[in-house]
């Protein structure tokens, strides 16, 4: 059995979109998002890393999505201006939950790679859009 120790830190952050291949979801429409970033390193720690170094680095990523339309970098602008959206790689109908969250992993993989640290053999990212809808991102 491989052991881990795990540091897993949520945030929260309000922000609209749309997806066009959904009937019911296709027009702008708005989530309440919570996002759990989990970073677990191998074997027993007692310190996983500094989380306030972590913290204060995604934080900074989630205050820019704060207030704003997630926009997929395929889906066009329709008059909104700059300050008003984030764009994410994404698919042409529009940003995902499931692009969300890889999003957060790749700026999360660069925070770690930033502020050296390299011994995180798992990040994990969980992005709600409501109690019902999860979407899961792992690298390992």
């Amino acid at each position: 059995m491989v052991e881990t120790t795990c540091l897993s830190m949520k945030f929260m952050f309000s922000g609209a979109h749309r997806v066009r291949f959904s009937d019911i979801y296709g027009n702008v429409h708005g989530h309440n998002y919570d996002v759990t970033i989990r970073l677990c390193v191998r074997g027993r720690r007692m310190l996983v890393t500094d989380i306030d170094k972590i913290r204060r680095e995604v934080q900074g990523i989630v205050n820019t999505f704060d207030g704003k339309y997630i926009k997929s970098s395929m889906e066009s602008a329709q008059g909104l201006m700059p300050g008003e959206l984030v764009e994410i790689p994404c698919i042409p109908e529009g940003a995902t939950g499931e692009c969300v969250a890889w999003y957060f992993i790749d700026s999360v993989m660069g925070i770690l790679s930033r502020l050296g640290i390299n011994d995180v053999v798992e990040v994990q990212v969980i992005v709600c859009d409501s109690p019902m809808n999860c979407f899961e991102a792992r690298s390992s």
